[in-house]
């Protein structure tokens, strides 16, 4: 009797499970959504990477110094500014600089990776939002490597334009400086996300200020990242309100 009820219950339990996974596979309407979405998204990226001229409106004496080095940095942007900052960034990849991108490692983030490496862009997979630790593992080995991980620093959830601590821990444990890049765009589409997110129109022009590379020394406690976080987010406005008020 016994044994009939433990078949009975494995038995439950497998069909169970069975039936949780065909809930989450997609439907065959959301598979084509989502690759009509993808190849747009790509075919996006390119448009701009053609069509739009980046201008470096200021600091671009600390661009130069950085690539001399030939060592990483950790740039940082807004998260608002995505594809400006990050087209800026996967431009220095001609100039010598070996830069990475954090990918969630989620079946979306395999199709982010592809396009990562079609762009000659090194993927780094992790997901602060989820497994914070494995992430800042991956970056820390990434810059070890020689690789530039971009950082947003209000990301990936906000609160927007609130600097969190994670650039400035990354800093410090990998001794890469940090550089923070302003951007803006002189043409965009505004979405209604947390951070006003910005979409770039083809053929507008991006415009960069960036910020002196800054050494994060050893940190004595959580206190004081945060305060050089808090400082991190007022250079960025103002670096951003530079990229944005210079003269096309």
């Amino acid at each position: 009797m016994d044994r009939d009820k433990a078949t009975t219950a494995t038995g439950d339990q497998a069909r169970s499970k069975r039936r949780k996974a065909r809930r989450r596979a997609p439907t065959r309407g959301q598979r084509l959504v989502r690759m009509v979405s993808q190849r747009g998204m790509a075919s996006y990226i390119w448009l701009l990477r053609l069509s739009c001229r980046i201008e470096i409106v200021a600091g671009g004496e600390h661009l130069e110094s950085a690539l001399a080095s030939g060592q990483p940095v950790v740039p940082c942007a807004w998260h608002q500014r995505l594809v400006p900052s990050g087209l800026f960034l996967r431009s220095l990849v001609d100039q010598g600089m070996n830069v990475g991108f954090l990918i969630s490692p989620s079946r979306e983030g395999d199709f982010m990776s592809r396009v990562a490496h079609n762009h000659r862009v090194i993927p780094i997979r992790g997901s602060s939002s989820r497994t914070g630790r494995e992430a800042m593992q991956a970056l820390t080995a990434a810059v070890a490597e020689g690789i530039s991980p971009m950082m947003y620093g209000d990301g990936p959830r906000g609160p927007a334009r609130v600097f969190k601590t994670g650039a400035v821990i990354l800093a410090s444990q990998s001794g890469a400086p940090l550089l923070l890049v302003g951007a803006a765009s002189s043409r965009f589409w505004q979405v209604k996300s947390w951070d006003r997110f910005q979409v770039p129109m083809p053929f507008c022009r991006f415009r960069i200020a960036l910020g002196e590379p800054w050494p994060i020394g050893p940190l004595h406690d959580r206190r004081e990242a945060e305060t050089i976080a808090e400082e991190l987010g007022r250079r960025l406005d103002a670096l951003c309100d530079v990229a944005r008020h210079a003269s096309p």
